[in-house]
């Protein structure tokens, strides 16, 4: 019963290819956005970053972290979000505020990528490989597929809206499931952040230290 429902849905979102399309362009949008905008901070900003972020190098050798706490607030940041774009697929009217959602996630991770690579002499660039790359190198992907998801459901709410003798059981059994895996790959991405992550942003602050 489920993997016919799987193969429905699946189905579904191969047909569904212009929610593919909008969420890479809202994706790509935000991702721009967010590097023009770290690459055009007035001067006054800059600095008081620039010190923010050399005061935290300074001291990321010797930070002590709350692991159990780390892996709870990881873990459960990432399932709020993906929890946020299933409930927003179960509407006729999320499709917009998906596209939304998505496009602040990537001018954050934009914008943290764009100031980070402003730094000189190659240091942001290591930076930005160990403090923000490993965690979303599982998330980003999680985060796209749950909102394409999340698109294609909401838009056979919509045709069936249209159409009553449209089923609509079937989509809703593979939305289910899909946003299960993703969810499941959110909450490793979860962990990376939590265990990974730190170690990695030593090792870099040890490097720039020297």
């Amino acid at each position: 019963m489920k993997q016919g429902c799987s193969k429905i849905f699946r189905a579904s979102l191969r047909e569904g290819w212009p929610m593919y399309l909008l969420a890479t362009v809202a994706l790509l949008a935000g991702l721009a956005f967010g590097g023009w905008g770290a690459h055009h901070l007035d001067g006054q900003k800059t600095v008081q970053l620039s010190e923010y972020l050399e005061m935290f190098v300074s001291q990321a050798g010797s930070i002590s972290i709350d692991r159990p706490l780390a892996v709870k607030n990881a873990i459960t940041n990432n399932l709020f979000f993906i929890g946020m774009v299933y409930l927003l697929g179960l509407t006729v009217v999320g499709a917009p505020v998906i596209l939304a959602l998505l496009f602040a996630r990537g001018f954050s991770l934009g914008f943290t990528l764009g100031f980070l690579t402003r730094q000189g002499n190659g240091e942001g660039i290591l930076l930005a490989l160990t403090s923000v790359l490993p965690q979303n190198i599982l998330l980003l992907p999680a985060i796209f597929m749950a909102c394409v998801a999340a698109l294609s459901f909401s838009w056979l709410l919509i045709k069936r809206f249209h159409d009553s003798r449209m089923p609509v059981c079937p989509g809703l059994m593979g939305y289910h499931l899909l946003i299960l895996i993703v969810a499941c790959i959110a909450a490793a991405a979860g962990l990376v952040e939590a265990f990974v992550t730190p170690q990695l942003i030593k090792a870099a602050a040890a490097i720039l230290a020297k």
